[in-house]
């Protein structure tokens, strides 16, 4: 039943905002040919009004009355709310493609999509901890065989490149994250622990690149020299979100980043090694250049 309210709540709130002002009649037309209609139920005013004072309340949202000449028209008066809220803009993204995907299920055979292997089954339990501050016994192994068993306390998960991880803060203090494909068994306990004070997920994973934070690297200021299609790919999707364009001219672009350069970033960068090149600093140029000269005697005569 939340699953069910959850659902219209979204539709709805993705309706007003695509459509901008729309009359009840207008939304309940667009309700009876809804994909989460499944069932040809009818919008009544009293459920569409409880739906509104739901939405307020569950997420801040404020959908209110614009009366006119005979004619009442409804819309989003806070459309910030949404903007300025990445869970619920990811979450009216994820819905929106989801009702234009099953709008054209009769031509699945032609859409291509990713399967996401996130160990899906464990993130209702932990976001059931996160939300009570319960802590979970855990059993995981990671893809070299090195494992882990014991308690652990949830602070936030994250989503990238198609996996699902929760950092999680271990009995010792220590901050580790974990990849939910890789669990092999997770349980709730019914003893609670006390969130760290002061602690942002956000901020935690701001200077990064990825999911690996909290390393003993600082911040550099770092230059990308960019070729052929990159400089395009970068400004549509910026690898972070420090992320500037400095100059272009000569067949390159340079962009400059404020971040540690982990794993994850160096990663990234050697993608696209055939059409990036590092600037400064030196020592991460080196870094690369060394890992490319490794790879290359993979290759070797």
């Amino acid at each position: 039943m939340v699953e069910l309210l959850l659902k219209r709540y979204l539709w709805l709130i993705d309706t007003l905002k695509r459509n901008g002002e729309l009359t009840f009649e207008e939304i309940s037309d667009k309700w009876d040919s809804s994909s989460v209609n499944d069932n040809g139920t009818i919008l009544t005013k009293r459920t569409f009004y409880n739906h509104c004072q739901a939405i307020a309340r569950h997420f801040g949202i404020d959908i209110e009355c614009r009366r006119g000449r005979g004619l009442n028209r409804y819309r989003i008066v806070n459309p910030e709310a949404i903007e300025e809220n990445s869970l619920i803009k990811w979450a009216l993204d994820s819905f929106s493609l989801g009702e234009l995907l099953l709008g054209n299920a009769d031509i699945a055979d032609k859409i291509l999509l990713e399967d996401i292997p996130s160990g899906r089954e464990w993130l209702e339990v932990i976001l059931t901890a996160l939300q009570q501050n319960l802590e979970v016994e855990l059993s995981y192994e990671n893809f070299v065989g090195v494992k882990f068993s014991g308690t652990i306390s949830p602070l936030c998960v994250k989503l990238f490149k198609r996996r699902w991880y929760v950092l999680t803060q271990l009995v010792d203090g220590r901050k580790r994250i974990f990849s939910l494909d890789r669990i092999k068994l997770l349980e709730l306990t019914d003893k609670k622990f006390n969130y760290p004070d002061n602690f942002s997920p956000e901020d935690y994973f701001r200077n990064v690149f990825g999911i690996i934070a909290g390393v003993d690297r600082k911040v550099e200021n770092i230059v990308i020299r960019t070729y052929a299609e990159l400089p395009g790919y970068l400004r549509s999707l910026p690898i972070h979100h420090s992320q500037k364009e400095l100059e272009s001219k000569d067949g390159h672009t340079d962009f400059s980043l404020r971040l540690i350069p982990t794993f994850d970033f160096i990663q990234e960068l050697l993608l696209h090694s055939n059409q990036l090149e590092v600037i400064e600093p030196q020592s991460l140029r080196d870094e690369i250049s060394d890992l490319i000269s490794k790879t290359l005697k993979l290759y070797g005569d």
